[in-house]
């Protein structure tokens, strides 16, 4: 696990989704946390940039975990079957929260992989327990959150399928942003969701 995430961290800043330290990225194995560490560059990762924590945020490792530690323990207890967590500052996506809007799904395959709706935490001062609060109320049911003024979290059951959905919902951020400069863009209603998952036997229900 540790090496896809490893892999994953330099796809991200590859990508231009995070600069430098600008995120942080988490798998759980059994009851323990593996989190970066604080500073740690993402696009240089190596095993020894992994913290290991227990649930209730206990280590033994000399190394600081990484400063939203709060936030990640807070996402896996909401979704208890959650494997990885990534946290990230993709540019498209935190114009959109900046500007107050959640986002919902535009396409079938954001549907796939993100459900109906991404939804918009209010700005809270990052690496506090409020906003680990915030996340852990609005992240129920879910996949992902944007985090206004901040970025976004999304989860995965592994590191693949966290990466794909972080993917998606940056390319959906900007094309909802290229809509709303002309218009006020149509997104999927519960209608066609439901279609999607009638004409597919299932196979666009949104789930882990």
């Amino acid at each position: 696990m540790l090496n896809s995430l490893i892999t994953v961290g330099c796809e991200i800043v590859q990508s231009g989704l995070v600069q430098g330290a600008g995120g942080n990225l988490s798998c759980r194995i059994d009851d323990t946390i593996h989190i970066t560490a604080s500073g740690a560059k993402l696009g240089a990762l190596t095993a020894d940039d992994f913290v290991a924590v227990t649930t209730e945020g206990q280590t033994t490792s000399l190394r600081k975990p990484s400063s939203e530690l709060l936030m990640h323990r807070a996402v896996y207890a909401a979704l208890p079957w959650a494997r990885v967590v990534l946290h990230a500052h993709p540019p498209k996506a935190i114009a959109l929260g900046a500007l107050g809007r959640d986002l919902p799904a535009l396409t079938p395959d954001f549907y796939l992989h993100l459900g109906p709706c991404v939804p918009l935490v209010s700005y809270v001062t990052p690496t506090t327990k409020e906003l680990a609060d915030a996340v852990s109320q609005i992240i129920v049911g879910q996949r992902a959150a944007l985090l206004q003024n901040h970025g976004v979290i999304v989860a995965g059951t592994d590191a693949a399928s966290a990466l794909l959905r972080l993917q998606l919902l940056e390319e959906a951020a900007g094309i909802r942003l290229m809509a709303l400069a002309v218009g006020e863009p149509r997104a999927l209603s519960p209608a066609d969701c439901k279609a999607l998952d009638e004409i597919t036997g299932g196979r666009y229900r949104i789930s882990p």
